[in-house]
């Protein structure tokens, strides 16, 4: 019955796809069959659980320890500066130079090995400090002058005012990248100056050395995932390293295990089905298989810090020799029907999963995120998977050219009922780039198009964050509506909030981005607002609609826009006018310009205008 061949199969070219429903008959016969070897196995199971616990909770205990010992060396650096900043910053110690706080600082660098350099930077430059040369500790006193690094560390101190570890250092004059704390040192509210401490790699390193013969563990540590941080084969310096590259690579780490750590391991081992619920790599070298535990630390860098330790795996998982055998005699008997089982299941769950799944994207209107679905070995789900792709490609072409907010609205308001055309006060938008083509006449057609489309993302999410709707691109000017497919009683509101939101964009877009754009000129934008009845409905041809609102309003609010040529402030970025009615049906008051009233392009009556204040 499966295997004959239907018309689809001939269109595929021959091919043949598996009936679902054959395939669950087969498939429950099976299960039936093999629920004895299923009893079987219950007491390996739990045999397999117990094991498993233990020496997942051995991990944990072998890295948490590890931790453990590096959180402790790292943060007995940080009190030290945590301590002399308290004292200065509570007026028992001056930072200026004197033997008093210079011997304190003595003191702090002599009690933890670990630190190489502790300094104080005032708000002058100036650098109180002592560092170790040669397993002795001098002071230092200096002006920091071209010290990028220094002069960068100092300045982000006091800009973010908070105590925090920073980026990897590389010294020339020790030649070696340092681990650095800073904490910026505040006196009667004021921040007086930065001390920081620098934490040697290379002792670091030492630091994992002693680890090792202590405990038999072999023990190092990564700077985020690509660079060994700290590793026994340091602790006497590391060939190779300078500014442009101060830590090893992982990858090519001079260690083996070490630099195979993220590579993919196919290779079965006993460990990888025992070691669950912790951070675990497996490394095969040679004919040996390694297990690396694992765990990150995140609060000290820019990068997090990850400790790890290896062992061969045999030794990790000699508890587990018991069960060896009675697990390969229980695997033989159930392997045919827990491969049947998991294949089938594999191939029915999967697609029809991804199918469940995309089709969720499709109601929330994510297509851009959506990626198209694999085909199946059983034919309906095959045939499903071919329609499902098809009917995408067309929802990616649809996407580009209705906008979501839309269609969201209306299926959420009129989903399974025809729109009907109705009268609404309704609150219009336009947006108006001033002098564009004088702005773009020297940029390229690439560039211009680069730029108009940053241009609308900026406005359109400043309209669609206050509950806006973009209805139309009009060259370089933006429409949007407020209030048409649902009331909103605040709608004049989010509106005027747009048109400020707008306002700061341009600003930051002058100031930050519009070099880079290719302007020569700051790009200013004329915004005209009002609120009045119009027609709301889907306006068009048959196989041509579009929801959108027509009538005198619409006319009024562009030539608001308009008007901000001559009526508004030539010195601005930003020229927001609105009608009178906009500033009567805010809910919050605003502030607002009266220009007075005038009489606008092609109408017969004068507008009250008001300047709406965007600063």
């Amino acid at each position: 019955m499966g295997g004959l061949k239907t018309k689809s199969d001939a269109s595929n070219g021959g091919e043949w796809h598996a009936s679902m429903s054959v395939a669950l008959a087969l498939g429950l016969g099976f299960f039936v069959l093999t629920s004895v070897a299923g009893v079987l196995g219950v007491g390996l199971i739990v045999g397999y659980r117990n094991t498993s616990e233990l020496l997942t909770q051995k991990a944990e205990l072998i890295i948490g320890a590890q931790r453990q010992q590096v959180e402790r060396y790292l943060t007995a650096a940080s009190d030290q500066v945590d301590f002399i900043a308290s004292r200065i910053a509570s007026d028992e110690v001056e930072p200026d130079g004197s033997e008093e706080f210079v011997s304190l600082l003595l003191g702090a660098v002599s009690a933890t090995p670990q630190i190489l350099r502790l300094q104080f930077i005032d708000r002058d430059q100036i650098l109180t400090g002592v560092e170790r040369v040669q397993d002795e500790t001098v002071p230092i006193f200096l002006k920091l002058g071209d010290d990028v690094d220094l002069l960068n560390l100092v300045n982000s101190a006091i800009e973010t005012g908070k105590s925090r570890w920073g980026d990897i250092l590389w010294r020339e004059e020790y030649g070696q990248a340092v681990l650095n704390y800073q904490k910026p040192v505040v006196r009667q509210g004021k921040i007086v100056g930065v001390l920081s401490a620098w934490v040697s790699i290379v002792k670091l390193s030492e630091f994992l050395a002693d680890q090792e013969v202590e405990f038999g563990a072999n023990v190092f540590m990564l700077y985020g995932r690509n660079s060994v941080l700290a590793h026994p084969l340091m602790a006497f310096g590391y060939s190779g390293l300078n500014r442009s590259a101060p830590l090893p690579q992982q990858d090519r780490f001079s260690d083996p295990i070490v630099s195979a750590m993220w590579q993919p391991n196919d290779r079965f081992s006993v460990a990888k089905y025992f070691l669950t619920g912790t951070n675990t790599r497996f490394v095969a070298y040679a004919e040996w298989e390694y297990v690396i535990f694992f765990d990150e630390l995140s609060s000290y860098g820019a990068q997090p810090l990850t400790v790890a330790t290896y062992f061969e795996a045999h030794d990790i998982i000699a508890e587990a020799a018991r069960l060896k055998w009675a697990i390969i005699f229980c695997l033989v008997m159930a392997v045919l029907s827990a491969g049947m089982a998991a294949l089938i299941g594999q191939k029915i769950a999967q697609p029809v999963r991804r199918l469940s799944d995309s089709a969720k994207r499709v109601h929330d209107l994510d297509i851009s995120n959506i990626a198209e679905i694999e085909g199946s070995f059983f034919r309906e789900l095959d045939e499903a998977a071919r329609s499902y792709n098809f009917m995408l490609d067309g929802l990616r072409w649809f996407e580009l050219y209705v906008p979501k907010r839309l269609v969201r609205q209306l299926m959420r308001h009129h989903t399974g009922k025809q729109i009907n055309s109705s009268h609404r006060d309704v609150v219009i938008m336009f947006t108006d780039i001033v002098e564009f083509t004088t702005l773009s006449e020297h940029l390229t057609a690439p560039q211009v198009a680069l730029f108009l489309n940053e241009h609308f993302a900026g406005l359109a999410d400043c309209i669609q964050r206050n509950g806006g709707t973009i209805d139309k691109f009009i060259g370089d000017s933006v429409m949007a509506i407020w209030g048409a497919l649902e009331h909103q009683d605040d709608a004049a509101d989010l509106a005027c909030q747009a048109a400020i939101e707008i306002a700061r964009w341009i600003k930051d877009f002058n100031i930050n981005k519009r070099t880079e754009a290719g302007l020569l000129h700051p790009v200013r934008l004329r915004i005209g607002i009002h609120i009045g009845r119009v027609v709301v409905g889907n306006i068009g041809s048959e196989g041509r609609l579009s929801y959108t609102v027509v009538g005198d309003a619409v006319n009024v609010a562009q030539r608001l826009e308009e008007a901000g040529r001559s009526l508004g402030n030539s010195e601005s970025e930003v020229n927001v006018l609105t009608s009178s009615s906009v500033r009567s049906a805010l809910v919050k008051p605003l502030e607002f310009e009266r220009i007075g009233a005038h009489k606008l392009r092609g109408r017969e009556e004068l507008v009250e205008i008001y300047s709406l204040n965007v600063n």
